[in-house]
């Protein structure tokens, strides 16, 4: 997939506040995705809320930072959310560009 495809996918997850899912490592996960863009590493990056699919312990409740280019089987579902986790920052410093962000 190309990077203007991802953006897109991802961003429009992010517009519409619905859930991402998508296999990361060999697990499953579902995501609510607050921030895309450019990782300060130089890599497409979602910053994301993982709340279901499969985890570490201790994975669920805070925000991850997940590169795209290890996502697999990647699909919007059309559960939504609400954003609240209170430790959201628009302003990500982990982000050197960002493409679309929920803001506060």
């Amino acid at each position: 997939m190309t990077d203007a495809a991802w953006d897109e996918r991802v961003c429009r997850a992010i517009r519409e506040r619905r859930l991402l899912e998508f296999d990361y490592g060999d697990k499953h996960r579902v995501t609510e995705p607050y921030c895309h863009g450019i990782s300060t590493t130089g890599k497409q990056s979602v910053r994301a809320l993982q709340v279901g699919g499969a985890t570490r312990p201790g994975g669920f409740g805070f925000g991850k930072m997940w590169t795209i280019e290890k996502m697999a089987n990647v699909r919007l579902s059309d559960a939504t959310f609400v954003p609240d986790d209170p430790d959201y920052n628009p302003d990500d410093s982990a982000m050197a560009v960002i493409h679309c962000r929920i803001e506060r």
